[in-house]
């Protein structure tokens, strides 16, 4: 079956054209220009895009779908949360299985692929929760590579959860994890600064939203990505620092990279759209994340980290605790579940406050969204328009604009953090595989359609 994309102006490595984008079955077949395609395969689907961009689906490599976590479960699944990420242009994410303290990782994999497959979306990838690293969960670095999990997610924090990793814990995957060309993905922060902030604040009476932020100061954050690139120095290990916030942090990484260091590092959608003054707010617990949220002018450092390259991707960290959830830990910040919703919106607010603003041109934003996601955690294939890669594309309106608000979201999560915002750059057509599987909001797919991917190794864009 031939499916033509036909009349819009497409995004592609060499710059945005307008162009023909012709299909067949899963891959792109060949990039023609207009109306040549239409006229040489007359019985063609056709998807009209005039007026509007495509660019290559978005690639979302940090989202946590099904999950459980201070004692509260997310509103999405991997079903539910996969249709939200195509109706938000996404069709290839990576999400987390979790080794438990005292198991094995491959069954920590296993556990995770069938709670997926069950009812899946889209294209998955996961990285694997180390939580206990001994002489015998290390043998099995070599059969999880060949499974294709190539990063190991850690924490530095959440110690009562069962989730925070050791430094010679750490230091002993990184150098494992390097001879078996693997690397890890971090959630960085001090967890001794975190723990004595907090109890000093709670002790004194100080259980408002804000003072979630003021307990993870930003040395909190810079410190564990120092610790991590001298781990990486001395390893030889890859790092990706995931959501980065602490503007000053940004100036390691770029040291880093200048070294010839495998580092890279992503922010969030929210960091780039939301600032702490969200925790001043009637609804502020609902806005408790970690890393916290910072202020303008560190907002405004991100941006620019992402324009000189010091940042080399914006994911979403999704998180779907319902508005409900969020409440339930009330009334100290300490109890609320840390996470934000945003794998739909992660598109329109990047194109919008972004490309529309005119902080990105369009080919940074693709960088961004779909290239560097893609090549960083291997999914071969994607985040590129050209011939003989996988057929996922987003068509996406750069003119009609909507008001954000909780009905934005797929699914009943009860409230929207970009709620009142005025965003475009919608997707009004997402193709996965070379299907459309979402029209205008509407997901045209079934669930069961998503596939593990086996990722390769990282392909780190150079500094």
């Amino acid at each position: 079956m031939t499916l033509i994309v036909t009349g819009g102006k497409v995004v592609t490595p060499e710059g945005a054209r307008y162009l023909d984008v012709v299909i067949e079955g899963e891959a792109i077949a060949a990039l023609l220009p207009p109306g040549e395609a239409v006229r040489a395969h007359s019985g063609a689907e056709l998807v009209d895009a005039t007026g509007k961009l495509v660019i290559p689906a978005g690639v979302d490599p940090h989202v946590h779908l099904l999950v459980g976590f201070m004692g509260q479960r997310s509103v999405y699944d991997f079903g539910s949360g996969g249709i939200a990420a195509l109706r938000g242009g996404t069709t290839a994410i990576v999400d987390f299985a979790l080794q438990r303290r005292g198991g094995s990782m491959l069954k920590g994999l296993a556990h995770r692929r069938r709670q997926a497959e069950a009812n899946v979306t889209l294209d998955y990838g996961l990285h694997l929760i180390a939580t206990d690293v001994n002489e015998t969960t290390l043998a099995e670095l070599p059969e999880l590579r060949a499974q294709g999990v190539t990063t190991f997610k850690v924490y530095t924090v959440y110690e009562e959860d069962g989730l925070k990793l050791e430094d010679g814990q750490l230091y002993a995957l990184m150098a494992e994890a390097a001879r078996n060309d693997m690397s890890i993905v971090l959630h960085a922060e001090n967890a001794g600064i975190v723990e004595r902030l907090r109890g000093e604040a709670v002790a004194a009476g100080h259980t408002e939203p804000r003072w979630h932020a003021l307990t993870r100061p930003p040395i909190v954050e810079i410190e564990a990505i120092g610790r991590a690139i001298a781990f990486s120095r001395a390893t030889g290990c890859g790092v990706h620092i995931l959501h980065l916030v602490a503007a000053d942090a940004i100036a390691l990484v770029k040291a880093a990279r200048a070294e010839g260091l495998p580092v890279t590092a992503e922010t969030c959608t929210h960091y780039l759209a939301l600032t702490d003054e969200a925790l001043e707010r009637g609804n502020g617990h609902e806005f408790i994340l970690s890393p916290p949220l910072r202020d303008r002018a560190n907002q405004d450092r991100l941006w620019q980290g992402l324009v000189e390259k010091g940042l080399q991707l914006v994911a979403s960290d999704e998180v779907s605790y319902s508005a409900q959830a969020k409440a339930l830990g009330l009334p100290s910040f300490a109890n609320v579940a840390n996470g934000i919703t945003g794998i739909e919106a992660r598109l329109p607010v990047l194109f919008t406050l972004g490309v529309d603003q005119g902080r990105i041109g369009l080919q940074r934003f693709v960088e961004l969204f779909s290239t560097w996601p893609a090549e960083i955690f291997g999914f071969t294939g994607k985040g590129r328009i050209a011939p003989g890669y996988d057929a996922d594309l987003a068509i996406i309106d750069p003119v009609t604009r909507r008001t954000m608000s909780p009905a934005s979201d797929y699914g009943d999560i009860g409230y929207n953090p970009y709620s009142g915002m005025d965003l475009t750059g919608f997707a009004t057509e997402t193709i996965y595989r070379g299907k459309v599987v979402v029209r205008d909001g509407v997901f045209l797919g079934r669930e069961g359609q998503g596939r593990f991917v086996a990722r390769a190794s990282a392909k780190r864009p150079a500094p």
